[in-house]
């Protein structure tokens, strides 16, 4: 039997998936369900890597009838790699897909997302936010309106050790830990180097003020309850600082 998926809320769920690392750590690879009024919505499509697992989880986690829709945060391979095996198996559902040209990403199926606006999928209302933080040009983040959970797609991620791939922030009893935040975006958003880190920290500020959160779920991270974010953004701001400064969180 598959493993559970991890309830965040009544109705989103997450799929918690992780690819090794050299160094023993662990990095999330994930991916979320929605369950809306004509359907299941999946975030995101995760790794051809967990391409098995995913498909025997899902249909777990949705009594066996799989998906009704995806909407895909960006169209780079741990985020979109298993669209078309997916599409094999439970038909032609819908994609929304953030990207400049849907069809030059592969995708010419997709309904296009666009950032700032929102969009109906299976009868809830999603929004597509500019994010402050991401590795790729046209990533959304997406806000589910109905739970407040903030898709976050690459940023607010973490590397984590074996056995915590099914944590969610109210399982570190000290919190997500610094250093797990400052490696992940030292090695994953390369730009923060040349950042200024208290523009950044407003911004992401100013996005939770205007859209309120339940949780944050990234992609590549552990789902961040709200009354953890304070915690998590305090680290994160301190991992910015020694990322443009040039020196290392321990």
């Amino acid at each position: 039997m598959a493993d559970p998926a991890v309830e965040l809320s009544g109705d989103v769920s997450w799929i918690a998936e992780a690819f090794p690392l050299p160094d023993g750590r662990f990095e999330h690879v994930s991916v979320y369900l929605v369950e809306a009024p004509a359907g299941s919505i999946l975030i995101d499509s995760g790794s051809f890597y967990h391409r098995e697992r995913l498909r025997r989880r899902i249909t777990q986690a949705t009594a066996g009838r799989g998906i009704g829709a995806m909407i895909l945060s960006h169209s780079d391979y741990p985020h979109s790699g298993n669209v078309p095996d997916f599409r094999r198996l439970w038909g032609d559902f819908e994609i929304v897909a953030s990207c400049a040209d849907a069809a030059a990403q592969g995708l010419p199926y997709a309904r296009r997302s666009r950032i700032g606006g929102s969009l109906d999928v299976l009868g809830r209302t999603f929004r597509f936010l500019d994010p402050p933080l991401a590795d790729r040009s046209h990533t959304s983040w997406i806000y589910d309106e109905a739970s407040r959970v903030m898709f976050a797609a690459d940023g607010f991620g973490i590397y984590h050790a074996e056995g915590e791939t099914g944590f969610t922030s109210r399982d570190y009893a000290a919190g997500i830990s610094e250093e797990a935040i400052h490696d992940f975006h030292k090695d994953t958003i390369v730009w923060l180097r040349y950042v200024d880190p208290a523009l950044l920290m407003d911004a992401l500020r100013a996005m939770f003020d205007a859209h309120p959160v339940s949780w944050v779920a990234p992609i590549h991270g552990a789902p961040i309850a709200a009354e953890d974010l304070d915690d998590y953004l305090e680290k994160l701001e301190r991992s910015v600082v020694a990322v443009s400064e040039g020196y290392t969180v321990h």
